[in-house]
């Protein structure tokens, strides 16, 4: 017979966790969910309906700013967007059930707010009346920051937002993005949201397992952390039938850990060559970029990126060792 469980914290974690493993309640502070994030979502991403996709996305541009750095393109959706809100909610209602109980196993699922590590804060707008391209999202990097900036189509509105390291209050720069970057438009509803960049990943704190964001499983250079909590959540649920669940769960969401340390290093060297007037996007071509879009970065595909142009790997490297 399985261990019930509590689980604290019903988004998109903790909602799937009472969908994979049943003998669980739920306790949640707030009624309706909401976390201010780009909503997209690998097609792959278990559990999401396509009653819930408001836009599917195919081409991926990235600028440096104004200039145009690479792009990546499938002849598939590779991404769905969502309407994330409603989303939690319908796999919250189709639980088992929620309120307060004590169980035999506790599980966090809080999000930034139950994370450990350094966090800053994002900002998403919805924007009427910007045109860009159908299937299409934009990510833009200024030169001068740490973060970037995001364009997504969302269901005839925009979903444009942004987040940066050292920038608590990111409204003013997300509002002159829309007018200076994309010509204008009318901003209808702005939110923002702590996201854990620095994550320290904590799959078990003693009391409690932990999954999703609140275990540090949210990737550092693009904020994902939809996917990786729902996997997080089905690995944990898996894990707790078996004799040693700690080690189990650990083992499931190896390759989950690994990519997001991975990151939490290029994520510390970009903020090294910012604050040397250099800048990480110098290496990007369209195979790193599409290792980007796919979670799987390596030191691989970047030491191949600086073996096709060594003038900028040496600039880079000079920049780091300053």
């Amino acid at each position: 017979m399985r261990a019930t469980a509590r689980v604290v914290g019903l988004g998109p974690s903790g909602s799937a966790f009472l969908h994979f493993y049943g003998a669980a309640r739920g306790v949640e502070r707030s009624p309706r969910y909401f976390k201010a994030c780009g909503e997209a979502v690998p097609v792959e991403t278990p559990l999401v309906g396509k009653e819930h996709v408001v836009d599917k996305v195919r081409l991926f541009r990235f600028y440096y700013w104004k200039r145009e750095v690479g792009e990546v393109a499938y002849q598939k959706p590779r991404w769905y967007i969502i309407d994330k809100a409603k989303w939690v909610e319908q796999l919250r209602a189709a639980a088992t059930g929620s309120g307060a109980v004590d169980g035999e196993v506790v599980v966090k699922a809080g999000g930034p707010y139950q994370s450990e590590g350094g966090k800053i804060t994002v900002v998403r707008a919805y924007v009427e009346g910007v045109k860009l391209e159908d299937e299409a999202v934009y990510f833009v990097f200024p030169p001068d920051s740490v973060g970037f900036y995001w364009a997504f189509p969302h269901g005839g509105v925009y979903n444009v937002g942004g987040g940066f390291i050292g920038v608590e209050n990111p409204v003013p720069l997300v509002r002159a993005f829309v007018q200076k970057w994309l010509g204008g438009g009318r901003v209808v509803d702005v939110r923002g949201a702590p996201l854990t960049v620095e994550p320290k990943i904590v799959l078990h704190d003693g009391e409690a397992f932990r999954i999703g964001e609140a275990a540090g499983l949210v990737y550092p250079l693009t904020g994902e952390g939809i996917r990786p909590g729902v996997l997080s959540a089905k690995a944990l649920a898996e894990a707790l039938t078996t004799r040693k669940p700690l080690e189990t769960y650990r083992r499931a969401v190896a390759d989950i850990a690994k990519q997001v340390e991975f990151q939490k290093r290029l994520l510390k060297a970009a903020r090294r060559l910012i604050e040397r007037g250099a800048s990480i996007m110098e290496l990007a071509n369209d195979g790193v970029l599409r290792d980007y879009i796919e979670e799987n970065l390596s030191a691989r595909a970047l030491f191949a990126a600086l073996a096709k142009r060594p003038a900028v790997g040496v600039r880079l490297v000079a920049a780091l060792i300053k």
